[in-house]
């Protein structure tokens, strides 16, 4: 079974599910992030598409990283340092991909809406990736936890979210999360400014939906992207 199956609504919302088999939790693979992208492609490139739901099939959403994946990097190369630093650049092109959505890089208009609905917890770059998003809406799942806890490991998130968390929340407000490893049950990552919203979860991708279909050209824009940031 693929690591991401798409599915597209009579609505014409595509929603692209995350759901790792004989994994209790989602962990991103280096294939898993290439047919990721292709699903989003997919989903920017089709006419019949006006937007995109990124969402579980678990209960959670996703743990981060498969650590194997990164320890895997510095080995079978001449050059290490150069398969890590392609990897990362990897990511940064697929989650940047997200984040403009086929707008015009000039009018800042015609870019499809991408929602993150996360289910449950949601750690690592599976948060970096729902940064990417121009929604992030989250289930009312108290024991859920939301955020970057990579530092607890020696890493700093490298997907994007050490720059976009910055950039969204100040360096104040984001250095918990970078410097500590800071996680919030979903209600509180809403007051932290973490996430946009909570919601049922039997209705979280209702909802999802909804956003997306009464998305406008100025809600897709990333205040970093805005002329004068």
């Amino acid at each position: 079974m693929a690591d991401f199956t798409y599915d597209l609504g009579a609505d014409g919302v595509a929603v692209i599910t995350w759901d790792l088999s004989g994994k209790s939790m989602n962990v991103l693979s280096l294939d898993g992030a290439a047919l990721l992208g292709e699903l989003i492609e997919q989903a920017l490139t089709d006419d019949a598409v006006k937007g995109i739901v990124i969402t579980s099939g678990k209960d959670s959403f996703a743990a981060g990283m498969d650590l194997n994946v990164l320890a895997g990097l510095r080995e079978g190369s001449d050059d290490p340092a150069k398969g890590i630093f392609d990897f990362v650049m990897s990511a940064h092109t697929l989650m940047r991909r997200i984040e403009r959505a086929g707008m015009d890089p000039k009018t800042l208009k015609g870019g499809k809406p991408v929602v993150a609905a996360l289910p449950g917890t949601t750690l690592g770059v599976g948060y970096e990736l729902a940064l990417s998003c121009h929604r992030i809406l989250a289930a009312a799942a108290p024991k859920a936890r939301i955020g970057l806890p990579e530092i607890l490991v020696g890493l700093f998130p490298g997907a994007g979210g050490t720059t976009r968390l910055v950039r969204k929340m100040g360096a104040m407000g984001a250095s918990p999360q970078l410097l500590e490893g800071k996680t919030y049950a979903p209600a509180k990552a809403k007051s932290a400014g973490l996430i946009d919203e909570v919601v049922p979860a039997e209705d979280l991708i209702a909802r999802a939906k909804e956003w997306v279909l009464n998305a406008t050209d100025a809600d897709l824009v990333k205040p970093w992207d805005q002329k004068g940031y």
